[in-house]
């Protein structure tokens, strides 16, 4: 029984080792192209569309196999197939590291791709809802937290490395530590002969109102938002200099106020560690506001710029979490990890097609219709989330009448 007992609810220290294993795994993946495709370019004469493409390659198939993965981890012990994450992601470094031409580079990535759907918040969450439940939402909180550094710890990192070994090197010295790292710490984390934590059965009001109140409804509502949400962030992440700058700010400052994004960021999530329990569809609501106050304000004068990043850092903060808490909160731990990755391959493939169309739209019309794009796109995600909090609190509601008539 204590032992049960234990296993109820995630441990802080749990959830910071798993925090310092995303930053490793979002390091050498996502986040990695900011700093080495320039050297890349340079490097190899490569075209900036096709460098950049290779994280769009990576990230397609990262959401082609998220179903996949999550069914896998959905099964008895599948959570230990995220042991080989780090080396999948290690191993397709390694080969772009090495390629002679653009083709194995892409293999390579193809490889990271396969990697980062191993890995990544999805993977992990989904783990953790299967086997804590409801108590996993603490976990999503400090992971994110801890996570949210990673291009402050690995951005100056890859940096240093790149002047002192270049690119080549680079890739296989992160290599080389994914490899050392994450396979022992998930094969410890994720042991042989651990098993999904027992939890009670579906009380009758929940279990009963899920079945006969339309929740296909909510999923697909659930779905949209959180993939315009990826959409949102995709675009900020890759384009936010080109923003900023088009305000009439010089690049120094542009980069400066850029920075502001982290620490909005963190946080808001360090903030989420002691604000009393609030509904999750309320906070779902506030990201949303949150993310299009941000493009409300990017679309103004220079002078509202940064407060426009911290609005946008604020909500996109929540967003992170609400991918995680906000699925668990509706739908509950039964098949949560294969739920997990059903949503999550819409979000990436939106992903990897992103920083394509958005290109495209700032070279065909400029950088103020791609904020404008964007600004459209966060006001269809609040009203999204408010007919997620409608329709999840109609079902609520419906749910007695139900059992009246059930008994």
């Amino acid at each position: 029984m204590d032992a049960v007992q234990q296993t109820l609810s995630p441990s802080r220290r749990l959830s910071i080792v798993l925090g310092f294993t995303q930053i490793l795994l979002w390091g050498g993946s996502f986040f990695l192209m900011a700093i080495v495709g320039g050297p890349i370019v340079r490097d190899t004469g490569w075209s900036h569309e096709t460098v950049y493409g290779a994280l769009s390659l990576a990230l397609l198939i990262s959401g082609l196999m998220a179903p996949f993965i999550g069914r896998v981890i959905g099964k008895p012990r599948g959570e230990r197939l995220m042991r080989f994450s780090g080396l999948v992601i290690a191993a397709g470094l390694a080969i772009a590291a090495l390629a002679p031409h653009v083709t194995v580079f892409f293999l390579g990535w193809a490889v990271i791709g396969t990697g980062m759907a191993l890995g990544l918040y999805d993977a992990l969450f989904a783990a953790l809802g299967k086997r804590y439940g409801a108590t996993a939402g603490k976990a999503f909180t400090y992971i994110t937290l801890i996570s949210g550094f990673c291009t402050t710890i690995i951005w100056p990192l890859l940096t240093l490395l790149l002047g002192q070994f270049g690119w080549r090197n680079t890739l296989l010295i992160y290599a080389a530590v994914l490899a050392a790292v994450i396979f022992p710490v998930y094969t410890y984390i994720f042991p042989k002969n651990s098993a999904s934590t027992p939890r009670p059965a579906p009380k009758p009001l929940r279990d009963i109102a899920r079945r006969a109140t339309g929740e296909p409804k909510v999923y697909y509502l659930v779905m949209v938002h959180l993939t315009i949400g990826a959409i949102l962030m995709t675009g900020m992440s890759v384009h936010m200099i080109d923003i900023l700058r088009n305000n009439g700010l010089s690049l120094p400052a542009a980069v400066g106020i850029g920075a502001l994004l982290g620490p909005s960021q963190v946080g808001v999530r360090f903030l989420d560690l002691f604000w009393p329990k609030k509904s999750q569809l309320t906070a779902t609501a506030i990201s949303s506001a949150g993310v299009l106050a941000g493009m409300g304000l990017l679309l103004g004068s220079p002078a509202l710029a940064a407060m426009g990043i911290v609005a946008y850092g604020v909500g996109n903060g929540m967003r992170t979490i609400l991918r995680g808490t906000l699925p668990l909160h509706l739908f509950g731990a039964d098949g949560y990890a294969a739920l997990m990755g059903k949503l999550a391959r819409p979000q990436l493939i939106a992903q990897a097609a992103t920083p394509f169309v958005g290109g495209w739209v700032i070279q065909s019309m400029g950088v103020s219709v791609f904020v404008w794009v964007l600004a459209v796109l966060a006001g269809c995600n609040l009203i999204i989330s408010l007919l997620i909090r409608k329709t999840a609190l109609v079902r609520t509601i419906a749910a007695p009448a139900v059992i009246r008539k059930a008994s």
